[in-house]
This record gives structure tokens, sequence and C-alpha cells, in this order.
């Protein structure tokens, strides 16, 4: 069996449309950040993300934890608890319009993926959310939705638990997918953890990674999960598929035999570090229940090539850098690999 897995796609829909139509797989996979922007005029966005912030900053002096969206809906309804500031209600009308239209246009787009799938996909697909989408609940791809969702392929169990434990700018966040994890009297609550342990699968597909595992930020140190890794010490799933992180990329293989995957950001994006260029995804090879091999490549210009793989079908896993991958490559090939430690695998090459 042959997956296609692709992460944080950032509104790279051509791209999308090319990966469909010059790959050939039996599942697709492709996981969030589906979208980026939730406007088309970067106007609109910063206009949007302003009266986020002013709405955010109120509810922080009040006390209160609500959604932005019910507080302006409350300064329209009871304008009396605001002092009747006709400013702050000018800003709630503002603000609820905009959501509106925000989430319109992220409906249209999630009914646009829909349509390439069907038009140029040639097999199952399947996607999860990030912190740049909505809940596709509420959307053309619900029926593709893996949050919170398991699927048996080929005797494989995949379950997905998508978003991220973070609030994004610009996204309407009542419509977003709440990561259910928190601290509360030194214990830890997480939902993807029990998820994961009610389900028990073959293969996780997240997009927030477990902590410890292909999470850093530089300056920040280790992000992710601690639910999903308390899942980990515990369990060994075939292969932890995550993104998010960006800057973290890589393959990272224990010797209890779990793999992890994130190939880095399919669609092209600016950060704090810089422009991160897009691309990659990865060609994941099992028979039967076993992984056998993982294929790292770049899209380019709707041309497809290959990186690197590592073979699993000896205890040792073995990897090549492909000739001229370098030449291609906006990665780091020779790190990419990696055992628990860090330490890069050696790859022919």
């Amino acid at each position: 069996m042959k997956i296609v897995y692709c992460t944080d796609i950032h509104d790279a829909l051509e791209d999308l449309q090319a990966l469909l139509r010059e790959t050939q797989a039996d599942l697709y996979l492709l996981s969030g950040d589906i979208l980026y922007k939730a406007f088309h005029e970067d106007e609109k966005i910063l206009q949007f993300v302003t009266l986020q912030e002013e709405l955010y900053e109120l509810a922080q002096k009040r006390h209160e934890k609500i959604y932005l969206f019910d507080l302006a809906a409350d300064i329209l309804r009871f304008p009396g608890r605001y002092d009747r500031d006709e400013d702050l209600m000018l800003s709630a009308v503002e603000y609820r319009l905009l959501f509106n239209k925000a989430a319109k246009i992220m409906k249209e787009k999630y009914d646009f993926i829909e349509k390439i799938i069907q038009e140029h996909g040639h097999a199952e697909c399947r996607l999860l959310p990030g912190n740049y989408d909505i809940d596709l609940r509420y959307t053309a791809l619900d029926s593709r939705s893996m949050h919170q969702k398991t699927m048996t392929f080929q005797g494989l169990k995949i379950a997905g638990y998508g978003g991220a434990p973070i609030a994004t700018s610009g996204i309407p966040e009542k419509l977003a997918v709440v990561f259910h994890e928190h601290q509360e009297d030194g214990l830890l609550y997480s939902e993807p953890e029990h998820f994961f342990m009610e389900t028990e699968p073959d293969i996780i597909m997240i997009h927030n990674p477990a902590y410890g595992f292909l999470d850093r930020i530089p300056g920040l140190g280790h992000v992710g999960s601690q639910g999903i890794r308390n899942y980990l010490d515990s369990h060994s799933p075939s292969l932890v598929l995550s993104g998010h992180v960006h800057e973290d990329y890589g393959l990272i293989y224990l010797k209890k035999g779990v793999v992890f995957l994130n190939p880095s950001n399919f669609g092209g994006v600016d950060s704090p570090f810089g422009r991160q260029e897009g691309g990659a995804f990865a060609e994941i090879y099992f028979e039967g229940r076993e992984l056998r091999r993982i294929q790292l490549n770049r899209l380019v210009e709707g041309r497809n090539h290959p990186l690197l793989e590592v073979d699993f079908s000896e205890p040792a896993p073995r990897g090549r850098i492909f000739s001229g991958a370098r030449e291609v490559s906006h990665l780091s090939l020779d790190d990419f690999t990696r055992d628990p430690y860090g330490s890069p695998m050696e790859m022919e090459g």
C-alpha cells in the first residue's frame, strides 16, 4: 500500500491540484494547515486582526473566557454593561460582519478543494484541520475529516486529531478546532491522549506534534503536546504523522519501531524566521501492517522531484539521498533522518 502525505498546505491549491494529478497512491492524507488566509485582501486581514486584539484585551480586562464573536454580540445586546461606548459598539458590529465574511470565504475555499479532489484525485483522500482552519464539520470536506475520527484502510487503523493549542490571529475563532489540553490543579487533561488511548491506531495523524518529537521552535524549545507524548511513551504505533512546526521537519525512528514524520510544509509561507519554501511531501509504503519505505519528494512548478528515501525492510534502517536532490531541495537532507537523540542518520549519496 502506498500513502501520499503532505502537511501545512497553506492555500497552495494549485500545487495541491498538481500533487493529485502527478502522483499515484492508494490513500492521500492531507494535513492542515489547509488554508492560510481568511480574506483575499491584506487590508481586511489587518482590520480583522486589529479588532480581534481589541476584543481580546477587553475580555482579559473583564476576566472573561468567551469567544470574541459572543463578546461582540454581548456588547450589542447589552450596551449598558459596556458604558454604552459607541466606538466599542462600532467595533463589535465590524467584527461580526468580518467574522461572517471570513467564514464565507473559507467555506468557499473548502468547496474548491473538494472539487479539486473530485476532479484530480483517483484514490481515497482524507484531511485533517490545523490551527489556520475552521472545523471541517462546517464545510464541504466534512466527510473527509480525520479530526477525532478513525478509519481502517487495508488492515491499518488510522486516527487523527487536528488543531493546535494556540489562538491564530485572522481566523474566525469560534469556528476553529479546539485543542483540548490543559493543566488544572497540577493535573493534565488531554483529549487527544484519551482519544488515542481509546482508538489505539497503527497510524497517528496529528497537526500539533508530540512533545519532544519534531516540535522544537528556535528560541522557544519544545512546544508539542504532553498528552500525546504520554500516550506514545506507553504505546507503539507504526507511524506518527505531524506538521505545524515548520522549523523542525524530519524523520525520527525509535528502536521500538515507531517512526515520526514531518516532511515540512507543502505550501510556502513567510515566518519570523524568514521565507519557508514549500513543495515537500512524502510517499509511504506498507506491506501488510509493516512500514517498509518512506520517500521524501518536492513538487516544483508542477514536477515531482525525489529527494531521499529510508528503507525499513531490515532491522537497521538504511537511507540514501537521490542524485541531484541537493540542487532542487530547500531542506537540509543530511539532517533530515535522525535517531531519538537527534543524531543524523548516515545517508548514501
